[in-house]
């Protein structure tokens, strides 16, 4: 996947529904407020230097998306992952600050840890 690919798939989430692809991203929140099988993280098309260069906010299911998930098990935030996922679309959510943010949503299918 292109820059440019990803950033029309972030720019209309549910045009790609079905596409597999490759990111690479920070996890950014992998606690009790997601759960044990959903994650946030900043995504892009490439290994970045830098984790702050990861710009695309996004979300991830894995396994059943409750509690049945175990390729997410050793995974936690701060984490530098590769992702290979199946895009879910748009998913809406409701900010800590009190508005409410749309993002992609991928299904993981494999996962690995960077570094």
């Amino acid at each position: 996947m292109s820059k440019r690919d990803l950033a029309r798939l972030v720019k209309k989430p549910d045009s790609a529904t079905g596409d597999v692809a490759v990111f690479y991203g920070t996890i950014t929140q992998f606690d009790a407020a997601t759960g044990e099988c959903i994650f946030r993280a900043n995504i892009s098309h490439a290994k970045m230097y830098s984790s702050w260069k990861y710009e695309h906010n996004s979300i991830f299911v894995g396994g059943d998306g409750l509690s049945d998930c175990p390729k997410l098990d050793d995974f936690i935030a701060d984490d530098e992952v590769k992702i290979v996922a199946t895009s879910m679309g748009s998913y809406s959510y409701d900010t800590q600050a009190g508005g409410n943010t749309t993002v992609p949503k991928f299904k993981v299918e494999k996962i690995s840890l960077l570094k």
